[in-house]
């Protein structure tokens, strides 16, 4: 009699040779295969490659998604950020081009990185790919691998939320969760390259938009989350590895 389990773990994703946890379940003969979509058991929202569709920003009946929860918890903090934004916009209107220039050059000295990343950057935002087919919010960058070529599909586009900034662009926030990640855990003293930057900004905002996925689950970021997680973080050579599967790293 043939078996209905499709891999040697009986598609409980314990394995790497399960094809159902790979390509996803085409109504294998393993009634119990957890990859299984039918009429009572919807492959779950996260998994989708859309952030604004994930399980995180989907709200059920009248209970408001997480991401609605956490922006309520961080309005005052967000609301006051405005006001500093506000009150610093005035004291800038008022001052001459010289004040300024001095300014600008404390400001890069203070933070050469994050300074680089705008001034750098600012003629790329003038000059938004609206003109990309499948780019909503106008950031995104068409990539050579077709399944990077995905928008957060939000307006304002995603990359422009504090949380976003916070969460995956700080340098400081992901030192943290680079140590809590790795090197609590392996015992190894923690490694701060640009690399690490970049592929723990990814993990960072798969979390915040996708929860935990599972062992050997991953979606590739949106196209804008991507070019913006790069331009704070570059590799020198200008070589990025790109999307890679569960089975490699992504950068």
């Amino acid at each position: 009699m043939a078996s209905n389990h499709c891999c040697p773990c009986e598609n409980r994703g314990k394995c790497k040779s399960c094809p159902c946890k790979r390509r996803g379940c085409t109504n294998c003969r393993n009634p119990c295969c957890q990859f299984k979509t039918t009429s009572t058991n919807e492959e779950p929202a996260r998994y989708h490659p859309y952030a604004s569709q994930s399980i995180r920003n989907s709200s059920r009946g009248n209970i408001p998604s997480r991401n609605e929860v956490l922006e309520a918890a961080a309005s005052p903090e967000n609301r006051q950020d405005i006001e500093t934004v506000s009150t610093l916009r005035e004291t800038i209107s008022e001052m001459n081009e010289q004040t300024l220039r001095q300014v600008l050059i404390r400001a890069v000295e203070a933070e050469p990185d994050l300074m680089k990343s705008f001034i750098e950057g600012s003629r790329q935002d003038s000059n938004p790919s609206s003109e990309i087919a499948w780019c909503s919010c106008g950031r995104c960058q068409a990539f050579d691998d077709p399944r990077m070529n995905l928008c957060c599909c939000q307006s304002p586009c995603i990359t422009s939320k504090p949380e976003f900034r916070n969460l995956c662009l700080r340098h400081d926030v992901l030192e943290i969760a680079n140590i809590l990640n790795w090197s609590y855990r392996t015992n190894l003293e923690p490694s701060f390259t640009q690399s690490t930057f970049r592929n723990q900004a990814y993990r960072n905002f798969v979390l915040w938009q996708h929860s935990t996925l599972g062992a050997g689950r991953r979606v590739p970021v949106p196209s804008c989350v991507c070019v913006a997680i790069r331009r704070r973080f570059p590799q020198a050579n200008g070589q990025y590895r790109g999307y890679h599967s569960a089975n490699s790293d992504s950068e």
